[in-house]
């Protein structure tokens, strides 16, 4: 399998990874990313829905769905996780961007993808945040978009046999943690061609006080140049503590 993949129906390229999510999109040269945030998450039929009709009003294919944000009401413990993404990867199969796992073909999902928990607020249901698409532009510019990583390796265990540092929420365990995750984004920007410089917005999702380590991040001149903003709020799945997503050159449309 290639760094990247070309998602021609998209118009954008991808990092394959796992089923329910590809690690990060970017825009193929004549296309750029735009991104519809509501005012308030919608239920996340309700969010596909707005979507659907979104891009057939501005005459974009629904292939161009390349990214949504996702709320949850809690954590999931890990088949509740697995049974979740099997119901949203069906939305995504019957508008013709994930193609299910058939014999030794692994499935392919293009769309990127972040989902974290609220401590406050939070929905009743999993809900949409933003959703993410392409368009095309005149004026050239780097856009990309790289899903939510967590304090996990990836791999076909349960999460407790993968997450980093488990259950160490001390500063050393937490700084342990936050090293993989820059780590997980260093790499995935550079599988796109892309350093920390290109990145526009940088989001932090934690419920843990991470300002010891907010010194020595933004102060190091190869990482996060334009700054972090940080979500309370817990990644997807009982266990993680700490997660990180990164983008660049994404339009932003606000709907009530």
């Amino acid at each position: 399998m290639h760094a990247t993949e070309l998602f021609e129906a998209g118009n954008y390229r991808y990092i394959p990874s796992v089923f329910q999510y590809s690690a990060g999109v970017k825009a193929e040269p004549g296309f750029c990313l735009e991104q519809v945030r509501f005012h308030r998450a919608l239920p996340l039929q309700d969010g596909f829905e707005y979507a659907k009709a979104h891009l057939q009003k501005i005459g974009r294919p629904l292939t161009a769905f390349a990214h949504c944000e996702l709320r949850s009401p809690t954590q999931f413990d890990d088949q509740g996780f697995i049974s979740f993404n099997r119901q949203y990867v069906a939305q995504l199969e019957a508008w013709g961007i994930y193609t299910p796992a058939f014999e030794n073909r692994e499935a392919i999902n293009p769309v990127a993808r972040t989902n974290v928990c609220p401590k406050h607020h939070a929905p009743k249901q999993v809900s949409m945040f933003s959703f993410t698409y392409s368009v095309p532009v005149e004026s050239p510019r780097i856009s990309f978009v790289l899903s939510g990583g967590g304090d996990a390796r990836k791999g076909p265990e349960p999460y407790r046999d993968r997450i980093i540092a488990y259950g160490d929420c001390s500063p050393e365990g937490l700084k342990t943690k936050i090293a993989f995750v820059i780590d997980e984004m260093t790499a995935r920007l550079r599988k796109l061609d892309l350093t920390w410089n290109d990145a526009t917005k940088v989001q932090a999702y934690t419920i843990h006080d991470i300002t010891p380590w907010m010194d020595e991040l933004l102060s190091n001149p190869g990482l996060i140049p334009n700054g972090l903003t940080w979500h309370y709020a817990k990644p997807p799945v009982a266990g993680l503590e700490y997660e990180m997503d990164v983008r660049g050159g994404v339009s932003e449309l606000f709907i009530n």
